[in-house]
Order: structure tokens, then sequence, then C-alpha cells
């Protein structure tokens, strides 16, 4: 029987996304390819590795098509940010099943989302394009007004995303925004070929939360919606806490949300795979943050599956090889999950695992940075995640709290 192959572009960075997908092809009976430079099989999960920059598009897709015509690709994916664009071409190219390149495209540059939105009378905040933060400051002053956000147009994990709360603030912000962002950790994978650009937005009060999205054509599903729960620590801003389901979002609102969500998606011509969306709940209703074509990052894959039972890699790998998906969400434990975050440089030694290991309810602690591991971050890096259940959402967050004070860095 001649063997069916599924190409993974990049493989990702902790260890679940290392590891989950690549092993759920293997037992879905396929072989794997990774197409990645500097590849390290450490896990043993890859049959095939594409040695090659995923960042120089021509060389991929002479690399992945030469690698198409001595062996029989069936799929490709990425559950990567920095590889949305890149999959979604290949998938064209090869004649497979993937997102649009228009829909990649406009996911991946977030000016691109806001002035799409804006063109479909998607309610949203203040925003402006600019490629000189100061001689904008007027400008950015006069059209959206303090506090302001400014960030990348695509970047990701929140890197090089600061809030300016005045005037007397703007130049020492911007000083400190621009030098982060030439030491992003996300330069390792991709190059910023708009680095002299930045988005500037109105910041909203109110709180975060993420929609975790499995699109299959026209059918829309919503495998989870994750609360934030904490506020964000900025600058940077550091996502420690996430919960599903939320305390805080009633029927009515959880209507509201995927009522928008879904017409996002729909101006966006958003019709496959895997979506991570980010809103801002305000005292008007949900704002959009950003849309992410990729599966939410940290354990967002592990907390969706752990309270719902919908598996959302699994999900994606079916896509992708061409089989229909079916989700329902008929049960949702109270589960959470967390970070404890690494400050840059050398790490010399962690303490407070076992004690973690030990508490009820933990039912994943997973360490991504080790004693002897050097931290490539602004600041800071993501350590150690943890996750847990409870018997409400309240009892889960606090428990994930209590381990995430328990561990430390040093």
């Amino acid at each position: 029987m001649e063997e069916k192959v599924v190409i993974f572009v990049q493989s990702g960075g902790g260890k679940s996304v290392k590891t989950i997908p690549l092993q759920l092809a293997k037992d879905m009976g396929y072989k794997v390819a990774v197409a990645e430079k500097n590849f390290k099989n450490e896990y043993g999960l890859a049959d095939y590795s594409i040695s090659v920059d995923t960042e120089n598009i021509d060389l991929l897709i002479t690399e992945v098509v030469d690698f198409s015509t001595k062996h029989n690709v069936i799929g490709i994916l990425t559950f990567t940010e920095f590889a949305v664009e890149q999959t979604a071409l290949l998938a064209q190219i090869l004649g497979l099943p993937g997102l649009s390149v228009k829909a990649a495209r406009i996911a991946r540059n977030k000016y691109l989302t806001r002035v799409l939105l804006e063109k479909h009378g998607i309610e949203q905040n203040k925003f402006m394009c600019t490629n000189d933060l100061y001689g904008s400051k007027e400008k950015i002053e006069k059209e959206i007004g303090y506090p302001v956000i400014i960030k990348p147009l695509k970047f990701a994990g929140s890197c090089a995303v600061t809030k300016v709360e005045s005037p007397e603030e703007f130049e020492s912000f911007v000083n400190k925004v621009k030098a982060d962002r030439k030491l992003a950790p996300m330069n390792v994978w991709s190059e910023d070929n708009l680095s002299e650009l930045w988005l500037c937005e109105e910041y909203l009060e109110g709180y975060e939360i993420s929609v975790e999205c499995i699109v299959d054509r026209e059918k829309k599903y919503i495998a989870a919606i994750h609360d934030k729960m904490a506020p964000m620590k900025q600058p940077p801003f550091l996502e420690e806490y996430f919960v599903t389901p939320s305390p805080r979002i009633t029927a009515e609102l959880e209507e509201q949300i995927i009522n928008m969500t879904g017409n996002i998606l729909d101006c966006m011509d958003y019709d496959f795979g895997l979506a991570h969306v980010e809103f801002r709940i305000t005292e008007d209703g949900p704002r959009l943050i950003e849309v992410n074509a990729r599966l939410g990052g940290i354990l967002v894959g592990k907390s969706v599956e752990n309270s719902t039972g919908v598996n959302m890699f699994e999900s994606l790998i079916k896509l992708a090889t061409g089989q229909e998906v079916s989700v329902s969400v008929n049960t949702r434990v109270p589960t959470a999950f967390g970070v404890v975050y690494a400050r840059a440089g050398v790490v010399a030694g962690i303490e407070g695992m076992e004690e973690v290991e030990k508490m009820q309810g933990i039912k994943l602690l997973e360490q991504w940075i080790k004693p002897g591991d050097t931290v490539i971050a602004t600041e800071v890096g993501y350590g150690t995640v943890v996750l847990a259940e409870a018997e409400s959402s309240e009892k889960a967050y606090e428990i994930v709290d209590s381990a995430i004070k328990s561990i430390r860095y040093y």
C-alpha cells in the first residue's frame, strides 16, 4: 500500500505542539514530514525532514513541490503563526485542502483585518497605520486619543506591544517598543519585513477572551471560549491565565460573541481550518482584537479537549487531508491553564515543581524551560505551563493561580 504523507510546515514551540499533532497523524496511519530549517527530530515522530528556510517562499515552494514528486502528499498544515501564509499558498499550489491565501494574508496582517472589517461595517475601535511613530504623535492624539495601543502588524505572543497612557509617556514608550521589536524572539522564526510599520489602536476597557473555532467551508464550530480572567500585565502584555467556560459570559453575551465571530470570518472569506479570534468585552459589547489563522497558543488545544472533548489538533489534520469534521459540544468541564514565566537569560534553577505535582486537580504540568536553558526574549519567556480542572471555573482558576505562585525560576 502506498504511504500517505502529511507535511507540517514548522514544528511549533512548546512540547504539546511539537508532539501531539505529529503523533495523531501517525496514529491515523500517515507518514509525517516536517518542513523547517535545522529541524531537530527530538521526539522521533517525523519520518521525513524537509530542511528549508520557511521564510524563503520561493525556496520553500521548490523544496516542498520536489518532495511531493517523490512522495504521496495528501495534506499540508501548520500550527504556528509564522507559517500560516506559506502553508495556504503551498496547499493551493499542491491542489490540497487549505485556507485561501487571501484569508491567510488578512489574518496575519492586523491592519488589513481592520481595514476589511471597517468596509463591512463591523464595529471596532479607532485605528491607524504609520511608518513614523514620532512624526504621527499629533495625529495619533487627534484621531485616536489616549490610552493608545501600539503594535507591529504581523507579530504574535504580544511581543513589541505597548500601551501609552499620555502624550508625556509617548517618546519613552515608543523608544522601548521599537527596541523590543528588534530583540523579539519572533525574529528567529520570521523576518520582520514590515519593521517600519506600526498599528495604532484605541485602547478599550474591559476583559479579554478568545474564541476557538473550527471552520469547514460554510460550517463554523465554536469549540470553546476562553476567558483570560486576570488583567494582563503590561508592558509587556503577559497572558497568564485562561479559563473555560467563562464565569463572566452570560448566555446572551455568548450568542453575541458567536454571531460576531461568524460575521468576521465571513467578511474574510475564511472557510477552512482553525481560528483563534480574540475580543475585548467592553460595556458596549464585544470588540475585535485580532483574528489568528491557527490554533491558539500555549495550552489552548489541550484546554479545549479537556473541557469539551473536542480535539482541535485532530480536526485540522482531518480537514487538511480532505475529511469532514463534525463538532458537538455536549459537556463543559471547568478547565483553566496558566504560564510561569522565566526571565530572559540563562536559567540557573527552578523550584516548586514537586509541590505543584501533588496539588489536587492538576491535569498537566509541563516544563518548557529547564535549568541551563537560555531564554531568548525581550523580557520573559514561557517557562512552565500548568492545566487544571475542578467543579467550577473559579476553582480551576484558583488551583492554577496557586500552582503558578508556587513555581519560581531563578
